[in-house]
């Protein structure tokens, strides 16, 4: 590799579904399968007093959100959507990728009814709501759309995340009414053993797109789902790439003047096969040679999943005051006109 030599400009990926704020916690299943993510929803919360999750929600919520973004953005990601709170620092200027925030209540069973609705009301018709809605194989998780529906909260706004205990009726009414349907496959699979009826919903008109949830639950990012959705459902590469429907379901137009983009060889399969990641104009991190374009930058020497990298010295710089370790990612010593600099000045 020379250079940007042989490499392949890609649009960034829209991860339609994250809780950025919990992905510094472990992948965690207290029973072996559930039949609904309510249940498992009980289980968490029981367990949030109890080591590690304890020491692990005390930690700052600003290095918590920079681990959700970071993962986020190491694999390709340049906006993604948030179903939590819209923490201040999400939305700050020098962010390694874009986060995006559209009105939500967490779920039918999580949230009373008045609250569903007082949200929902507050929401402007052309803005996307979301809700988390049959996460589930049980008969709670079929009977919830129909419960929405008479909240009256199932209208052309609504975006419905998971789905997977959604009706062959349900479908029929709702995938050419409602926004669309957010899925999370791998970590349907790992909760539930069950899936979200993709494919039937495309088939009657629905938009759909992909979401990764946060490592709580999920594989690990965005490019696990796209991986999955490729090699089992056979879906095609070039609507893969494009993120499906995100850009539709939630309104997201282009940013102006913001250039974004990831430069590979093909299509990744995952992170370390990404050469270069620029966000809104910045080179974040990549393989020493392609960083080469961007030497009036100030970058440090890294290492991702074993593969050397050279890393923003900005975005190093919060990392390394970070209380928060991203699995697979180190960078090493700095020149000596800098290290002065890096550790006196966050």
């Amino acid at each position: 590799m020379a250079g940007l030599e042989g490499l392949l400009r890609f649009a960034p990926l829209i991860n339609a579904h994250d809780h950025l704020e919990l992905n510094h916690y472990p992948r965690t299943r207290p029973r072996d399968r559930y039949v609904s993510a309510h249940d498992w929803g009980e289980d968490v919360s029981k367990m949030l007093n109890e080591p590690p999750y304890e020491d692990l929600r005390r930690l700052p919520l600003a290095d918590r959100c920079l681990a959700g973004m970071l993962k986020n953005m190491l694999c390709g990601v340049g906006r993604v959507v948030q179903h939590n709170p819209p923490h201040k620092m999400l939305f700050a200027r020098d962010t390694p990728t874009r986060v995006e925030f559209t009105p939500w209540v967490h779920s039918l069973h999580f949230d009373a009814d008045h609250t569903v609705v007082e949200e929902y009301r507050r929401t402007p018709k052309h803005v996307p709501f979301s809700i988390h809605l049959a996460e589930g194989t049980d008969d709670r998780a079929h009977a919830e759309l129909g419960r929405l529906r008479e909240l009256g909260c199932l209208r052309e706004n609504t975006v419905l995340i998971h789905g997977v205990g959604l009706t062959e009726a349900d479908i029929a009414y709702a995938a050419p009414l409602i926004r669309g349907l957010v899925c999370c496959p791998t970590t349907n699979l790992y909760l539930l053993n069950a899936l979200p009826p993709m494919q039937a919903w495309v088939a009657a008109g629905g938009w759909i797109a992909l979401g990764s949830d946060s490592r709580l639950t999920a594989d690990g990012d965005l490019l696990d789902e796209i991986n999955w959705a490729r090699e089992h459902l056979g879906w095609d590469e070039a609507r893969l790439q494009s993120s499906l429907d995100a850009a539709e379901i939630f309104t997201l137009m282009p940013v102006k003047g913001a250039d974004s983009y990831f430069m590979a060889e093909q299509f990744p399969r995952k992170r370390a096969d990404i050469a270069l990641i620029v966000h809104e104009g910045r080179a974040l991190i990549g393989h020493p040679d392609a960083m080469t374009a961007f030497s009036d930058e100030p970058s440090v020497m890294a290492t991702l999943d074993g593969q050397p990298r050279r890393l923003d010295l900005r975005l190093a710089r919060k990392l390394a005051a970070s209380t928060i370790h991203e699995p697979g990612l180190t960078f090493g010593e700095l020149p000596p006109e800098k290290r002065a600099w890096f550790f006196n000045s966050r």
